[in-house]
């Protein structure tokens, strides 16, 4: 599957209720990112809009303008008739189409969609001007949840996402950010979904679908999301190990 394929797939999920599709509402991940810049008086361009509650959050806290940019018209148009504010506009395009810079550059759970994330990522770098930053968000998979999840895809080839192309971990960032002159900081959000109560309903449904989509009997699932239910609370939390990792790269001049 490549990036292009993806379009129709989310015209569809847009148009049948985005609340019927994805597993989680991804709330506080969108809250974490509004909340970790001051938006006052900045430019923002939102890559991978969707339906526009991230643009509008960022607008509400008072950026001088925030545009909002995707590849599904129908996210486009939910957003459009969701949020009307007059520093808050959308555009159905893609970024490569957008001229000039920004003192913000924000995507939640974008990068993971791209046929070449980290090529991408250096393209949407050179939209943030100086002293600039770029803020994006993606799953992560250093838990429980995640050290399944790769197991899974990695040597059985099953397909736990239908929608994810790769999968972005802290190490990764890290490694780009040390190669690309930027620095690097981040939070970790949903540990519950890594590893506790919210990651054995989201396996409840996930695993089973993934293994059926894979003629997998799934006899056995009862019985490892009772083991994960025990074992989990011995799992230690730490800054790498939410299900998603929101992500604050700051271009350092040369």
């Amino acid at each position: 599957m490549k990036n292009k394929d993806l379009e129709k797939k989310y015209d569809r999920v847009f148009k049948g209720g985005a609340n019927n599709f994805f597993t989680s509402d991804y709330f506080e991940e969108a809250i974490t990112i509004a909340g970790y810049y001051d938006w006052k008086n900045k430019r923002v361009l939102d890559i991978g809009c969707g339906e526009g509650r991230l643009a509008s959050m960022i607008a509400g806290a008072s950026a001088s303008e925030v545009i909002g940019i995707d590849y599904s018209k129908e996210a486009i148009e939910n957003a459009k008739s969701k949020f009307n504010l007059p520093n808050l506009s959308f555009i159905k395009d893609d970024y490569k189409n957008i001229n000039g810079t920004f003192d913000v550059v924000t995507m939640e759970g974008v990068m993971e969609h791209f046929d070449d994330p980290w090529k991408e990522l250096k393209n949407i770098l050179d939209l943030v001007s100086h002293n600039g930053c770029l803020i994006t968000s993606s799953p992560s998979f250093l838990n429980p949840r995640g050290y399944i999840w790769m197991t899974l895809v990695k040597l059985f080839n099953i397909q736990m996402s239908l929608t994810d192309l790769h999968f972005i971990c802290p190490f990764e960032m890290k490694d780009f950010c040390r190669n690309n002159n930027c620095t690097l900081d981040y939070k970790p959000v949903y540990q519950d979904w890594g590893a506790g109560q919210m990651m054995l309903m989201d396996f409840n449904k996930r695993l089973r679908n993934a293994l059926k989509d894979s003629s997998i009997d799934d006899s056995g699932v009862d019985d490892l999301l009772s083991w994960l239910n025990q074992a989990s609370p011995y799992f230690e939390q730490t800054n790498h190990s939410g299900a998603v990792t929101v992500y604050k790269i700051i271009k350092n001049e040369n």
